[in-house]
Parts: structure tokens; sequence; C-alpha cells
């Protein structure tokens, strides 16, 4: 008997915390280019607005997608920037270091006026696909819960 009213109780303490809608939203990562002139400057966040400051960054160039072309980290403001020396898709990966790593692929055209294009795609499709696993998860964890209160 006490074991089950201490589960209840439990229970009751974790419903109110798990209904703050902040607290089940997925913490995604985006990233968008600031300026687009000879140099290059991605501001990297969170899903929530915040700055995804002080983060490690390397550039690979088309050239050699092994070997880093420039490395650092981002500033306060989740900011990085580098001057690429030739056209080509440019790799940069930023990681924070708990979990959260962004993988973008700037396409440089130095003969052009308009010399970056963005793909987006892939951090879209992993962002979604966080969120409904995210989803399902949470449905799963609740239906345990409740079969474990409910169990004889």
């Amino acid at each position: 008997m006490k074991k089950r009213i201490f589960l209840f109780e439990l229970f009751l303490l974790i419903v109110p915390v798990l209904s703050v809608p902040g607290f089940l939203e997925a913490h995604g990562t985006g990233y968008h280019v600031v300026e687009q002139n000879r140099t290059i400057v991605l501001e990297c966040y969170y899903s929530d607005g915040s700055a995804m400051n002080y983060a490690e960054t390397s550039v690979f160039s088309p050239e050699n997608l092994e070997v880093e072309y420039q490395n650092g980290r981002t500033d306060s403001n989740g900011r990085f920037a580098f001057s690429p020396d030739s056209s080509g898709v440019w790799k940069v990966e930023i990681n924070d270091g708990m979990g959260h790593k962004i993988q973008a692929q700037v396409q440089v055209d130095l003969k052009s006026k308009t010399q970056v294009k963005i793909d987006k795609s892939e951090f879209e499709k992993e962002s979604k696909s966080i969120k409904v696993s995210l989803g399902i998860s949470l449905i799963f964890n609740l239906c345990c819960v409740a079969l474990l209160l409910c169990r004889k």
C-alpha cells in the first residue's frame, strides 16, 4: 500500500514539471550568414534563440575535406568568421561540446556578386526528426508510467 502511495506522489510531482512547454521543447541548433562579402560570418544559435557562444569551430576547404583550413571558437554572440581563398563548397562544423553540432555547407563563388549559398536541408531534416522522436518518446514514457501505476 505504501509503495502505491509513493508512486502516486512521485507521479504528481513529475507531471507538473513535464507540463511546462519550455521543458518539453527540443533544444536544436541553427545558423545563418550575417555577411556575404569576402569574409563569411556565420551566426550560430539554439532553437530558443540564445547564442551558441564559445563553440569549437572547424572550417574545411573544398580542396581538402580532411585537414582544417581554419579552426577556432565562436564569440560571445555565437559568430564565427572566415575568409575563403577559393570557390566551391566549404564545410563548417560547429560543436558546443554538449551534444549540439551544426554541419553547414557554404557555397562560395568568388567571381560572382552573390557569392554565398547555404544548404540548410540537412539541418531542417535533423530538427524535424528530433522533434518527432521526442514526441514519440514522451507518449511512450507517459504510457509506461500509467501502466506502472495501474499494476497490481
